[in-house]
């Protein structure tokens, strides 16, 4: 009988081996779940950091493309690397005979397009980055038609147009990348660009503008 009790107590506890085999269990567990959410974490923050990066290049693309409808004529230099100097001209709507000018700048080193050395938008590049993210500004030209294009067929037909239809038609690029540096043992450094394109007919250049009517 008293061997029977003593056999009963010593299966109702653990011994240090069990212990020890849950703990190694349990931290292995945990360091899984830990990778796993890191990883996650990483992944939504490039989804979100690139969210912004299209937003922003579109809203560049959009705006200037709409800035160039209305202007009745544009001066495009070189500018810093892979940049154009832009300035447009358009017609005051109210004063007869009154221009105005926008220069429209790429910042390299804010990584922002500014527009009379003003910021086109204050919100980009997010002010609220992880380590080792940035945004880098590859291009940012505005080049006649035909001029700088991988189509071999729109480059010949910009020979067929007529000088008034090639001197107002423009292609608009802008190309962003995102970098993700690594900042801890076993990451990588990634990065992501993107290039934002359109096509842009100034439909007042060869029009007689007057009064601020389109006639």
């Amino acid at each position: 009988m008293r061997k029977k009790k003593s056999a009963l107590v010593r299966e109702g506890g653990w011994t240090l081996v069990e212990a020890l085999l849950s703990v190694v269990v349990m931290a292995i567990m945990i360091l899984g779940l830990t990778v796993v959410l890191m990883a996650f974490r990483e992944q939504l923050d490039r989804s979100w950091s690139i969210r912004a990066m299209d937003q922003y290049g579109n809203d560049v693309i959009e705006q200037l493309t709409h800035k160039l409808r209305n202007a009745t004529d544009v001066d495009v230099r070189g500018g810093v690397g892979l940049t154009s100097k832009i300035d447009i001209k358009f017609l005051d709507p109210y004063v007869h005979d009154l221009y105005h000018t926008e220069s429209w700048r790429a910042d390299l080193r804010t990584c922002r397009i500014t527009v009379n050395n003003r910021p086109l938008d204050n919100t980009f590049p997010p002010r609220r980055m992880g380590r080792g993210e940035s945004y880098e500004i590859l291009q940012f030209t505005m080049t006649p038609f035909g001029t700088l294009t991988p189509n071999q067929w729109e480059h010949q037909d910009a020979f067929s147009r007529n000088a008034n239809f090639n001197g107002a038609c423009y292609d608009l690029r802008f190309k962003l990348r995102y970098n993700k540096r690594a900042i801890a043992a076993g990451q990588h450094n990634w990065s992501y660009e993107k290039e934002y394109y359109n096509r842009v007919y100034m439909r007042n250049k060869n029009l007689i503008v007057k009064k601020g009517i389109t006639q």
